[in-house]
């Protein structure tokens, strides 16, 4: 056989080989989707055409939620951006073309529109969702529900360029971003400026206007024209640096160390850095609370996300106990929301975990130690919560002493998860040993859930605080499984 056959023939059982790959990637994508996506999607149906989810779709109010929704998602992209742009591609690629003569389009140009073709996916999908079940009620027409489609398309793509905007451009982002949101809630104060602002002309499926379609539309166009001058002054050291944390990200979530792939985007402090914070003080526990304070304040950005997600929880808590709401999804989210806000209030709290079970040189007991860092954390928390949920109750016509009460309640045993994770360690080596069984190897899925058991609690702590008086023996057992995982992970911290 000449060489002409021999590289017919490897070619042909390249071809061959590529194929069968991509039948077998299509068949797993296929049985995943059949296995695991198609019940979820059928669970969300069912709770957005239920009864309670046609209730908050039709309310007065949603109008203005969905444009100030959509307000929050344009002004996250530019401050995402900043971090964690769309043009992205491996540190080795991103180094190597950044560094040629190729354009910015030629090289960054294919993530980008991927990345924004999977955003307006997404936001569509949620716009003919709402649509569809208000349209299975009779509530809307269908025109109304393919124009609102069409709005969540163009804003999916409008997200896309302003997250692109924030990689280029980072430091205007931060100033649009800011003024985005404090139109946005002005606007939401003042229904008559809905017509001029932006991210209010993608519309709502029980009144739709065409006008603000084409506006949106127009808008949209104008800024796909700016795409390709962003990606051309992209520069190579932004690049670099969000590549490098990508992928270190990439690599801890893999190996399921979600604390240390969270860091990785943890921003460093940059004020403040002559302030003394370890000052004596009258009582230690005063030294304690001023020493965590000034470590937050030296990061005063993300001080304040920390804060503004545990005013958003207490809303969404108060929001869950209104009639007719779906309580235990918006206590869920509730839950999972202050979790998160409280980890830029407990970087005190997780350099006591670390220094508990080796020698304190502070002179205290670990628990002592514990207890002193929980003051800030929970002095603050105690007081947005007091404040947020006392005014959104007044505001909902919901019993301010119980609204106040779950919320109260929900931040404290958030705080008490957050101890848990704290003193957690590493995952056990008994976790890594694979498990037969008739069923499979279950071990996979135990270390997910071990991975992830303080975003579990949280979903579920939230869920029965806004259930809180109708199950409060729900409650109680959640609360005894926070204290008891959080003391059992304690005594065997060494």
């Amino acid at each position: 056989m000449n060489g002409r056959a021999l590289a017919a023939l490897e070619i042909w059982n390249a071809r061959n080989s590529a194929g069968r790959d991509r039948a077998f990637a299509a068949y797993m994508a296929f049985m995943v989707a059949l296995v695991a996506v198609v019940p979820v999607a059928r669970a969300v149906w069912v709770s957005v055409t239920s009864p309670a989810g046609v209730a908050l779709f039709a309310d007065v109010a949603a109008p203005g939620v969905a444009s100030v929704i959509v307000a929050v998602l344009w002004a996250g992209a530019l401050l995402v951006g900043r971090v964690r742009g769309p043009a992205l591609l491996a540190p080795f690629l991103t180094h190597t073309l950044a560094m040629s003569d190729l354009r910015g389009t030629d090289i960054f140009l294919r993530p980008m529109l991927r990345a924004t073709a999977l955003i307006a996916t997404a936001t569509t999908t949620v716009a003919v969702t709402i649509g569809a079940s208000l349209a299975q009620h009779g509530i809307v027409r269908v025109l109304d529900v393919a124009l609102f489609g069409v709005g969540g398309l163009l804003v999916g793509a409008v997200t896309g360029v302003l997250w692109l905007t924030g990689q280029a451009v980072p430091r205007p982002a931060a100033v649009a971003a800011l003024s985005i949101l404090i139109l946005a809630f002005v606007a939401f104060a003042t229904p008559a400026l809905q017509v001029v602002v932006p991210w209010a002309w993608a519309g709502y499926p029980t009144q739709m206007r065409a006008p603000m379609i084409s506006a949106l539309a127009a808008l949209t166009a104008a800024l796909l024209a700016a795409v390709p001058p962003m990606l051309n002054r992209l520069r190579h050291a932004t690049l670099m640096a969000q590549s490098v944390r990508w992928d270190a990200l990439v690599t801890h979530a893999t190996g399921m160390d979600f604390a240390s792939a969270v860091t990785m985007y943890q921003p460093h402090p940059r004020i403040g850095r002559r302030w003394r914070a370890v000052k004596p003080r009258r009582t230690l526990s005063a030294t304690f609370f001023a020493r965590d304070a000034i470590g937050a304040m030296r990061t005063p950005g993300r001080l304040a996300i920390g804060v503004a997600a545990l005013a958003a929880s207490g809303m969404l808590l108060a929001l869950a106990l209104t009639p007719g709401a779906p309580a235990w999804l918006l206590g869920a989210a509730a839950g999972v929301i202050a979790f998160g806000g409280l980890g830029p209030l407990t970087d005190g709290l997780r350099h006591a975990a670390s220094m508990a079970a080796d020698f304190s040189p502070y002179g205290v007991s670990d628990r002592t130690l514990v207890a002193y860092h929980l003051l800030f954390p929970l002095v603050v928390t105690v007081a947005v919560l007091l404040a947020v949920v006392g005014v959104a109750a007044l505001l909902m016509a919901v019993p301010p002493g119980s609204a106040v009460l779950s919320a109260l309640l929900l931040g404290v045993f958030a705080l008490g998860i957050r101890v848990s994770n704290a003193v957690k360690g590493p995952m056990p080596t008994t976790l890594l040993a694979p498990m037969p069984t008739p069923m499979g190897d279950p071990m996979a899925a135990v270390r997910v859930i071990w991975a992830l058991d303080a975003l579990v609690l949280a979903a579920l702590l939230g869920a029965a605080a806004a259930s809180l008086f109708s199950m409060p023996l729900l409650f109680a057992g959640i609360a005894v499984a926070i204290v008891g995982t959080a003391a059992m992970r304690w005594q065997r911290r060494r």
